[in-house]
């Protein structure tokens, strides 16, 4: 029996959207899509290639977004559906050392611009601009 008239009885059957869309995928030969959630807390691993230390953010399932960019807190407003979209952006003032502060510059430029999320499969989440400038993401401990 081919691969499609496998498909084809597997599609078939009573399933859910999902799996059909899944099992589609895999029979595709494309890598697979891996589904997640932004909401949690989330350390920034790496900002486009030059690091981020020490900031944290909070995607609240209300849509509330906090966090710190290693200075100053950092709040706005998250939404995911077709799409991402993060706006209301804003932080506090407090004075740092120069280059901290314009790593939490470059941070929240791409936290504004960024307007999808891939997940890994293993966990880490990449928040992603439309010129591919990323943001990579992973859980902080509990």
């Amino acid at each position: 029996m081919t691969r499609w008239a496998i498909l084809a009885l597997l599609l078939a059957l009573p399933a859910c959207k999902a799996e059909r869309a899944q099992l589609r995928q895999a029979l595709s030969g494309k890598p697979p899509v891996v589904a997640g959630t932004l909401v949690g807390r989330w350390q920034v691993v790496d900002l486009n290639g030059g690091g981020a230390p020490g900031a944290v953010l909070d995607f609240a399932a209300d849509g509330g977004l906090a966090g710190s960019g290693g200075c100053n807190r950092l709040m706005g407003r998250w939404q995911l559906a077709d799409g991402l979209r993060i706006d209301g952006l804003g932080s506090t003032r407090m004075a740092c050392a120069p280059a901290l502060m314009q790593v939490e510059g470059r941070l929240l430029a791409l936290l504004g611009a960024a307007n999808r999320v891939i997940f890994e499969a293993g966990g880490d989440a990449h928040l992603v601009t439309p010129d591919g400038r990323r943001l990579r993401l992973r859980r902080a401990p509990a």
